[in-house]
Formats: C-alpha cells, sequence, structure tokens
C-alpha cells in the first residue's frame, strides 16, 4: 500500500513549493511498485560492459558559490574573492574557501573542475537540465528525457541480480520528523523532478528514502532517547504476517482487475509471480538490512553525524532564528545511507542537501549567513564519507560527485548576497578508480567564467556514464534505446579523470 505523505513546505526563490512524496507502504517503493522493478530486470540480458562501480550525486540544490566553496580566488577583484577568506589544501599552491577545512586536507582525493558551465539561471529548469541534459526544458515544465539515473538504471538493470536492491536511488534532505520549523534544508522538489525515468517508464524511477534522524535531532515522532530506528526499516519489518501480506497482494490483484478489460492469461500470471518477489525483498535480505543504520559502530554513526550543526529558519529581514531550538541537518546520514545502499547493490544515488540559495532577500540569508549554515555539515559529512569509503576498501568503488545547478554572481550586492550564475558552476569528484588530486580548468579573473573550453552538461553526463560503464562496449548492445546511447556519447568525458 502506498501512502502519501504531505510534509511542511518550504521555497527557493523562485516560489516553487516541495510536492507531496509517495512514501514506501508494505507493498511499495518510493513512487513506483518494486514489482515493476523485478520485472524489468528480469530481461535485462547480458550487461557485463557494466562496470562493479558506483555514484553518489551529491546535489547542493539551490546553486552553491564557487567562490565560497571550491575556487576561492585569492587574488580575486573586490567581490569575487570569498568572503570569509581561503586556506591552503593538501595539493601544493591550490586554495579552498576557509568555510571547508577539513575537505582542504582531502584535495589531494579530489578532482576540482572549475570550468564547468551550466545554462539555466533558475532553480526548477536548472535542476532539471542538469539531470537530465535536455537543455530546452523550462521552468514548471515536465521533463521530456530520462534523468541520469535513470538512464544507468535502464542500462544496468532495474535491480541488482544478486541482492535485489534497486539500482537507482535517491535519499532527500530529512525534514519529517520535526514538530514545528522545517528548517533551512527545503525546496528540493525539482531535484526530485529531474531524477525521474519519464519515457523510461516508472520501472527506472528512483527509489525514494529519507535517512533516519539521530538522536540529537528534534523529532515529533521521537519514540525514547537513542533511538536509532529507521521508519523505513520499520516498514519492511517482517513482522508483518504471512496472512496480512497475502491479503494485501489479492487487494492488489482486485485493483489491477479494475483496470483490466480482458484476461491477459499467462501475462497476469507473470506480473503475480514479480509482486510475489518484491515482497520476498521486502521480507528481509540485503534490501531492508541496507536500511538498518543501527547495525552501523557507533563510533562511525559519531563521525557522519550533522545533526549536532546548527539549523535555523530565516525571517523576513534574510538573519537565521536563532532564538529557538535548531532541527539539525541530515547530510551525514543521508551519506552514510547511500555508502550502505552502494555496497548492497545499488549503482546510482542521489542525495539532495538543499537552499543553497544566498541572496539576501526576504527570508532568503545573505552568503555570510548562509555559509555559516550549509557549509560546517557539508565540510563534515564528505570529509568523513571520504574517510569511511576508503577504510572500507570502497574508494576505488564508489564515484562522489559534488555539483549544483549554477554558481553565483561575481560581486556581492549591498547586503553581501550573491545571485543566480550559470556560467560557472561548482564540480567535484573524488572516488570511483578515477585519477585525482588535480584541478580541472580554470575560471577567469573574476571568477565569473571559464578561461578556456567549458566542460558541459552533455560532457557532465558523458563523465559519469563512462566511469560506471564500458562505453565502447555498450554500443554493440542493440537491445539499449538510441536515445540512451547518445547520453553516454554526445558529449566529451573530462579526459584528465581517464
Amino acid at each position: 500500500m502506498l501512502r502519501l505523505f504531505t510534509g511542511q513546505r518550504s521555497a527557493l526563490c523562485d516560489g516553487l513549493h516541495r510536492r507531496d512524496f509517495l512514501r514506501i507502504g508494505a507493498l511499495g517503493l518510493g513512487s513506483w511498485a518494486l514489482g515493476n522493478h523485478v520485472q524489468a530486470s528480469a530481461g535485462a540480458g547480458d550487461r557485463s560492459y557494466v562496470k562493479d562501480k558506483a555514484i553518489v550525486l551529491l546535489f547542493l540544490a539551490g546553486g552553491p558559490s564557487q567562490f565560497e566553496t571550491f575556487d576561492p580566488k585569492p587574488d580575486g577583484l573586490e567581490g569575487c574573492t570569498s568572503v570569509a577568506g581561503h586556506i591552503p589544501t593538501s595539493l601544493p599552491g591550490v586554495r579552498f574557501a576557509s568555510y571547508l577545512p577539513k575537505l582542504a586536507k582531502l584535495a589531494h582525493r579530489l578532482t576540482v573542475v572549475r570550468s564547468f558551465q551550466t545554462k539555466h539561471p533558475e532553480h526548477n529548469g536548472a535542476h532539471k537540465q542538469l539531470l537530465t541534459a535536455d537543455l530546452e526544458v523550462k521552468d514548471g515544465q515536465a521533463i521530456r528525457e530520462p534523468g541520469l539515473g535513470a538512464i544507468y538504471a535502464r542500462v544496468a538493470g532495474a535491480v541488482h541480480s544478486q541482492t535485489g536492491m534497486p539500482r537507482h536511488a535517491l535519499i532527500p534532505p530529512t525534514t519529517d520528523y520535526l514538530p514545528v520549523r522545517a528548517g533551512f534544508t527545503g525546496a528540493f522538489e525539482s531535484v526530485v523532478e529531474g531524477a525521474q525515468p519519464a519515457w523510461l517508464g516508472p520501472a527506472f524511477a528512483p527509489f525514494q528514502v529519507r535517512a533516519p534522524m539521530g538522536q540529537g535531532a528534534q523529532r515529533s515522532n521521537k519514540k525514547k532517547d537513542g533511538d536509532e530506528s529507521n521508519p523505513l526499516v520499520d516498514l519492511l519489518n517482517p513482522q508483518v504476517p504471512d496472512l496480512q501480506l497475502d491479503g494485501r497482494l489479492h487487494l492488489l490483484k482486485q485493483l489491477d482487475q479494475l483496470d483490466r478489460q480482458l484476461d491477459q492469461g499467462r501475462a497476469l500470471a507473470d506480473m503475480e509471480q514479480f509482486r510475489r518477489q518484491a515482497v520476498d525483498l521486502l521480507r528481509g535480505g540485503a534490501v531492508r538490512k541496507a536500511f538498518d543504520l543501527s547495525q552501523e559502530d557507533p563510533k562511525t554513526l559519531a563521525e557522519y553525524d550533522t545533526e549536532h550543526f546548527r539549523n535555523w529558519n530565516c525571517d523576513e529581514a534574510s538573519k537565521f532564528i536563532r532564538n529557538g531550538p535548531s532541527v539539525g541537518i541530515s547530510l551525514g546520514r543521508q551519506l552514510l545511507l547511500a555508502r550502505r545502499l552502494c555496497e548492497a547493490g545499488c549503482g546510482f544515488v542521489n542525495v539532495v542537501h538543499a537552499n543553497w540559495d544566498f541572496h539576501a532577500r526576504k527570508n532568503i540569508p545573505n552568503i555570510p549567513e548562509g555559509m555559516s549554515v550549509l557549509a560546517p555539515p557539508l565540510d563534515h559529512a564528505v570529509a568523513a564519507f571520504l574517510t569511511d569509503v576508503e577504510r572500507r576498501g570502497l574508494s576505488d568503488k564508489i564515484l562522489l560527485v559534488i555539483t549544483g545547478e549554477f554558481g553565483r554572481t561575481p560581486g556581492l550586492d549591498k547586503n553581501a548576497g550573491r545571485h543566480h550564475w550559470p556560467r560557472l558552476c561548482p564540480l567535484v569528484l573524488a572516488g570511483g578508480g578515477l585519477k585525482h588530486g588535480q584541478i580541472v580548468g580554470q575560471s577567469d579573473l573574476r571568477g565569473g567564467e571559464p578561461s578556456g573550453n567549458p566542460i558541459t552538461i552533455d560532457d557532465f553526463h558523458a563523465t559519469l556514464l563512462h566511469a560506471v560503464m564500458d562505453v565502447h562496449r555498450m554500443r554493440a548492445d542493440v537491445t539499449l534505446p538510441q536515445k540512451v546511447h547518445d547520453r553516454a556519447q554526445r558529449g566529451q568525458p573530462i579526459a584528465e579523470l581517464f
């Protein structure tokens, strides 16, 4: 049974609000039926050109500033350098903004692209353009092309053949457990839209799940102090009696029959088989275990913890309201959950860290205020993730990609805000067995344009798909739609990575 949850609404500067999300029930996962995924993977055929790799795409929704992150322009003009200064990194001669001290120490494990360029200047369309490589999709318009993760799932198969883990997942910020405040982490709905499968069909939609908040977070449904349970695990818990599951299967069958005018014979029997397999996956195994963060060493949970960082709402004067309780930030657990999903066979995980939109307008903070809230958990969580995957021997398997839909303007306005700027967008990669410890491309003196040929959205898609599959061998697979082939071949992979 699918359940519809309506969360608190939070808007970016374009006024677009978070949509209601279909959440998991006993037989439904995210906005799709797991049975569809089992069925879609049953006929996937030979996919030996798909590498044993996974991508975690950390999407900084809202438009992170290149100046206040990975391109601080130490010698830049006034307003065209990081407002909080810059610090040395582990790469000689390379500096990051001072907001990122932990990542500065890990720069030798990163590739920082300083010439990535997007196109659209507003959030809704820009999110969807980046994820679908359709540069004509507009604000408020439904996507026409599949998201990058859906393309991957179409090639690799909707679920992992051994573990049953969906290949494509999305982990948004956790805000459902808050008694009053949404905190400055909302407005990520168009990222979710951009991750959808479009004409590929619902079997390749992202498996959407929220990471649980820790014991330090303010949660409206908190059971007791120290409770580390994941609501998703509770829903997957095989305590549901077989009779009840069978009853729900029977109800599903009855509902399906309402839409059937004719008996489809064998096709109906096959569908029931796939649904039965889906329930078996829900009852136990790698899928359910992947969501159970209580299986993690408490030290690992502590290393990832970002809920101790303060997270506030913003008032009409563009200042954070700091006299109430902080709601915490879930990014650490989002990334920990992403690692666990990858270990269990997921190949493409979208992780959303939202509201990097620092205009200094009504209810939207300026650069110093916004960075003071969102940068520390980013620095901490990504550093913890990189340390953890290295310790577990997963650095060559998991490719972490950090980007947003665009960057911010050169120059500060009178309120210390920066505005939308698609001519330059932060892009950082780590792991995945690629070459790192380098800067790719450069920005101009003002930090607003690539100083040479830009890395485009098509190049971005080609790079990620080449990282997780042998595209040359994939070309011989005539079972894939031509548009899927085109997505991997239209752009040029970033040569320095391979």
